[in-house]
Order: structure tokens, then C-alpha cells, then sequence
């Protein structure tokens, strides 16, 4: 069965969604440990933001027996207990399909129709593909997702105005700066989003900003890209005090800004100091909303932000359904004929031993030695009527959509 289990911003705060967040490393320690399963064909694990997905191709187990599997695995993984299940939500079949095709095209996102989503579900995808996790069946759904999502995006109107996290993050600031240009600003974190929120930063004339990452020479790339200054992240504290915005977007699991180093300076600042957190575990403490002068936002914050956008993007979503449901079906299709496939072999195979053991008994009782005109008559015969059945059994079962006529077929040819 496929199916995928998941949690985001929907179904949970982030206060949980954290507990569940994926390094990439953490993702593949988590693949090789469901790899235990001999059920299991394969899995994807999605970590973003705003959603922790796990998406699996299980070969004979039951729907709850094998949502059972993740959820133990993904609890023993993360030392969390069954209590939390109740903000997850399972998907099956073609509703797991259905939902995949529906990220992957932006419409579960925080922002309609945002194009950040394509690449973190591309990484993961990968990363599964990269270390032989995957199966042909998550492979092919994952595939035709991403071709929905580029007809979505490419045919539609549904990444109009603010597209991504980074930019309603910007665009907040400066809702609470409104001289965001004249201010000093650290980056913390060069990865998509914070060279999105860079990008952002610098179409909005910001010129105060400097740069860092746990690789330096990676913030020091982006630095001279724009022309601005990377520092070395072990000299945070020394530029932290004259900035007037904080943006931090990291793959850290522990925090990067602490309340202590936040005090030391706090309360001899005459403006306020904004910080804001897009890193999921969040990497600065909320500790130090208890400072003066320091205000404090989050990935949950951006909501009010993101309506006006969402108003003008609504209007694609019947459109993009529309796309979604056609690339579904030929997924759909797809998965179809390829349950046929197993039961035209036993077409083939019956035929085939009856052919044999039919024939040689013929040629025995006919005091007949080998005779090539005989045997090639028989073959012919034996694939003429394995072609009619396989024909047939294509028509009547609606090219593999109606199980009970595979079923019946099944136990026909089931030929001792």
C-alpha cells in the first residue's frame, strides 16, 4: 500500500512540529531504521517548516498495520509517545497521492502556491533515491508529482505576488520597521530560504547587512555576491548588539541566539531590536522575549501576512485541481496495469505447462518422435489463447481498475 503519514502547520503548532523536525542526516538514520520492516519497499522523508511527512510503500501489510509501523518508529526515533498521533493525519491510496501532488504544486503551503516547497520535497526525494530507499511505485508517484507541479505553476496563476516564506517574513519586518533600508541587519544562515530573505532584503535597498553560516565560506560567497560583509559565526556576539534585525534560518537543533546573549546588552539600547525566527526546531530561545527593547517572530507569525496574497492566488485552485486530478488519474492508470502484470504472467505460465505436458503426452500416445511441425503448431496455439485471455482480462477489468476480475482471473488460472 502507499500511504504517508504527516503533521505541518494545519494540524499543529510549532511548538510540536519542532519535536518532529528532520536534519538530513537525521532523515536517512530514520529510512535505514524502517528499513528493518521486510515489508517496507521504500519511504520518503519530508522535513520543512512548516510540515514533517512521511510517505511509504508497504508490499503486503494492512493500512493500520502499517501506519502502526511509522508511527513506532517515528516515536522511538524522536523519544515521543503515542499521545501526539492525534495531530497527525494519514492519507491512503490516492488521498496520499492526491496530497503529495497538492504540496509538491503549493497548495498546502503556508503561502499559496510558494516555490520553495519544489526543491526541500526534490531534496528529500532524492536523498531517498541517492541511498536505494525508494520503490518504482514511490519513484513514478513522486515523478508525476513533480509534473504537476510545473504544469500548476507554469499554467496557472498561482504563484502571483509574495512566493515563499522568506519574502512574508521580509515583508513583516518591514511592516514593523517601515525605514527597514536604514537599519542594520544579520543573516543568519545561507541555505534557500535565508538567500531568499537576503534577495528580499536587497530588492528592498538594504545595504546594513552582514552575513554568516556555520561554513564561512559560504556566507563569504553570498557576501561578495551583493556586496556586503560575512563574518565568521563565532563572532556573533560582537555584531549582535548594534543590529536592529536578527533573521535566522538554519538547519540547527539547538539555539543559536540565547537569552544570555541577548541581556548583556539589551536594556542599553534606545530602539527596538526585532528578531526573526524560520528555522524549525527554532534556533532563537523565546526566553528572550522577556528583555526590554526585543520583540520576537516566528514561522506561525507570517500568518495575517500571507492573506492578501492567498485572496489573489484562490482563484487558480480549481485550475490546479483540475491539472492535479488529470496527472492523478494517469498515476492512477499507471498503477492499474501494473497490478495486471503478475496476473498475466500466471496467464502465460498456465498456458505454457499445459502446453508442454499436453504436448508430450500427444507425442507419446501417437508413437510420434520429435516433430517440429507438431510442436510449433502447439506453441501457436498456446500463445494465440494467452493473448485472447490477457486481451480479455485488459477489457473486463477496465484495463486493471476492476479487482474482482483480476481476483477471478487469479484463482482461474490457478492450474495444478
Amino acid at each position: 500500500m502507499l500511504g504517508l503519514v504527516g503533521i505541518s502547520y494545519k494540524s499543529a503548532p510549532l511548538e510540536l512540529r519542532e519535536k518532529y523536525a528532520f536534519t538530513e542526516e537525521e532523515s536517512l538514520e530514520f529510512l535505514k531504521q524502517l528499513q528493518i520492516d521486510p515489508d517496507l519497499q521504500g519511504a520518503v522523508a519530508l522535513s520543512t517548516c512548516n510540515r514533517i511527512e512521511i510517505y511509504f510503500h508497504f508490499l503486503k501489510k494492512s493500512s493500520q498495520k502499517a501506519f502502526d509501523v511509522i508511527f513506532r518508529n517515528l516515536e522511538f526515533h524522536k523519544k515521543t509517545n503515542q499521545d501526539q498521533r492525534q495531530y497527525f493525519y494519514q492519507y491512503q491510496g490516492e488521498e496520499a497521492t492526491e496530497h503529495l501532488f497538492k504540496v509538491v504544486s503549493g497548495l498546502e503551503s503556508l503561502i499559496l502556491g510558494e516555490d520553495q516547497i519544489v526543491t526541500q520535497v526534490k531534496n528529500s526525494f532524492k536523498l531517498s533515491l541517492d541511498h536505494d530507499m525508494s520503490s518504482s511505485v514511490l519513484t513514478r508517484m513522486f515523478n508525476k508529482a513533480f509534473e504537476a507541479g510545473k504544469r500548476v505553476r507554469s499554467e496557472t496563476a498561482i504563484n502571483k505576488g509574495t512566493a515563499s516564506i522568506s519574502s512574508a517574513a521580509v515583508e513583516l519586518l518591514s511592516q514593523q520597521m517601515p525605514d527597514l533600508e536604514n537599519k542594520k541587519i544579520m543573516l543568519i544562515g545561507t541555505g534557500v530560504m535565508g538567500e531568499l530573505a537576503l534577495v528580499n532584503l536587497v530588492k528592498r535597498n538594504c545595504q546594513s547587512l552582514y552575513i554568516t553560516n556555520r561554513t564561512y565560506s559560504k556566507a563569504l560567497e553570498l557576501a561578495e555576491k551583493h556586496n556586503l560583509e560575512a563574518f565568521h559565526i563565532e563572532n556573533t556576539n560582537k555584531y549582535l548588539p548594534a543590529c536592529d534585525v536578527v533573521l535566522v534560518a538554519t538547519g540547527a537543533q539547538k539555539h543559536i541566539i540565547t537569552r544570555k546573549m541577548v541581556e548583556e546588552f539589551a536594556s542599553k539600547r534606545n530602539t527596538p531590536q526585532l528578531y526573526m525566527d524560520l528555522s524549525v526546531p527554532r534556533n532563537i530561545s523565546t526566553d528572550i522575549l522577556q528583555l526590554p527593547n526585543t520583540r520576537l517572530y516566528a514561522v506561525d507569525d507570517l500568518q495575517e501576512i500571507v492573506k492578501e496574497t492567498q485572496n489573489k492566488r484562490k482563484e487558480a485552485v480549481s485550475e490546479a485541481m483540475e491539472i492535479i486530478r488529470f496527472v492523478k488519474q494517469e498515476f492512477n492508470d499507471w498503477i492499474c496495469a501494473l497490478e495486471l502484470t503478475p496476473s498475466i504472467r500466471k496467464i502465460q505460465k498456465s498456458i505454457d505447462d499445459i502446453n508442454a505436458a499436453e504436448l508430450e503426452g500427444f507425442l507419446k500416445v501417437n508413437c510420434i518422435d520429435e516433430n517440429e511441425l507438431v510442436t510449433r503448431y502447439a506453441d501457436h496455439i498456446s500463445r494465440k489463447y494467452a493473448r485472447l485471455f490477457i486481451r480479455n482480462l485488459k477489457t473486463l477489468s477496465d484495463n486493471g481498475k476492476q479487482r474482482e476480475y483480476i481476483e477471478m482471473v487469479n484463482r482461474l488460472f490457478e492450474l495444478k
